[in-house]
């Protein structure tokens, strides 16, 4: 049997380094293999894993190596070499920890609510897109849990045959903090509270009450629904699992991990990921080796479940996605981009996307001197 080797693609920044951390003290585990274009920040985060997990006398495997995902060639010699089982993807060419502060300060003169999360769709997209051409390259059973941007990037990969195996993070996330805000509120552990939800990235940006969703909740098998005010429930999670938590990094690469380890190990498992196949947006799933398996409630049928999330991707400010994988964006990012970062684009192709971020990193980058 091949070895238990996980990998992370961009591990060098923050939800990578948490990652890594996370792994490293995961029993089983026969390698971890850290890969970033900065070797630097990259050795540092392995050096980090190596000496804290031998404190707790802990001593796992992990290495660095050096990986620019812009080369499909070097990324496909790294694949074939590693062999891992599972790659865990967190590469971006822009943090969303950099730019959304630098935006936040131009949405209320431009009367938007919402960074339009789409409107930095290639930055996220650049990067996966050539790693799940090398990854079907090199023609190896590998999976891959994707957080960079799965509620929206991997409905456009879904179009090209290069979908990852699962998203993480994002609607995760929300569920988690609606389990512990209603814990909370009834003063019972939140292993006692599950809950069953579809909904779109865009619902952590906006009040709740103004993106589409489908929530039910339990307490034990009691359908607990109707006690609460669900809008309230689900900003009440935002608050303290969004990116305005000031750092929910650790929470990110919590459940990128949690996917990752479950695929590996064949468990099973029910959970909520984004980015599954070709849906938007986020649903409940059975995680297993053989991948991601939509699992809805009775009362809630798959086009229903699309529709939701079509509308939540709307919100982020995607209006379609074509055929051939082009994103059309809708008026307002049009329109963000226009008056807050000088850029012209209504909707990028995806052999445009690299341009595009190109733009966007130097258009934020001229932002943040205007904004010192």
């Amino acid at each position: 049997m091949d070895e238990k080797v996980v990998m992370i693609t961009g591990g060098a920044g923050i939800v990578g380094g948490y990652a890594t951390e996370y792994l490293a003290r995961i029993p089983g585990l026969d390698r971890i293999v850290v890969s970033d274009l900065k070797e630097d920040l990259g050795r540092t985060v392995v050096n980090n894993a190596i000496i804290g997990s031998a404190v707790s006398d802990i001593y796992p495997r992990i290495e660095f190596r050096k990986l620019n995902l812009m080369s499909e060639d070097e990324t496909k010699a790294l694949l074939d070499e590693v062999r891992p089982r599972v790659i865990i993807h967190v590469g971006t060419l822009l943090s969303s920890f950099y730019y959304q502060p630098l935006i936040k300060k131009k949405l209320a003169s431009l009367g938007l609510r919402s960074h339009l999360a789409a409107h930095t769709f290639a930055k996220d997209f650049v990067l996966i897109y050539r790693l799940m051409k090398a990854v079907k390259a090199v023609n190896k059973d590998i999976r891959v849990v994707n957080v960079s941007f799965p509620d929206n990037t991997h409905p456009v990969l879904a179009k090209l045959g290069l979908t990852p195996t699962v998203g993480a993070g994002t609607i995760d996330l929300t569920v988690q903090g609606i389990r512990r805000a209603v814990a909370e509120r009834l003063s019972v552990p939140m292993s006692n509270i599950s809950v069953s939800m579809v909904a779109h990235h865009a619902i952590r940006v906006y009040p709740a009450g103004e993106v589409p969703y489908y929530l039910r909740i339990r307490l034990f098998d009691r359908d607990i629904t109707d006690k609460f005010n669900l809008n309230e429930l689900i900003d009440a999670s935002n608050k303290i699992t969004g990116i305005g938590a000031r750092d929910n990094a650790p929470m990110t690469a919590a459940s990128a991990v949690k996917n990752a380890i479950t695929i590996l190990n064949d468990v099973g498992v029910l959970t909520h990921a984004p980015g599954v196949g070709d849906m938007p947006g986020g649903v409940p799933v059975r995680l297993s080796a053989k991948g991601a398996e939509v699992i809805l409630p009775d009362d809630l049928t798959m086009d229903e479940a699309r529709a939701i999330n079509e509308q939540g991707m709307r919100k982020d400010g995607i209006e379609r996605i074509e055929q051939d994988g082009t994103i059309v964006f809708t008026q307002q990012v049009v329109k963000l981009l226009r008056e807050a970062l000088g850029m012209n684009w209504e909707r990028v192709r995806v052999d445009e996307a690299e341009r595009m971020a190109q733009e966007l990193i130097a258009a934020y980058k001229k932002l943040e001197k205007e904004t010192k």
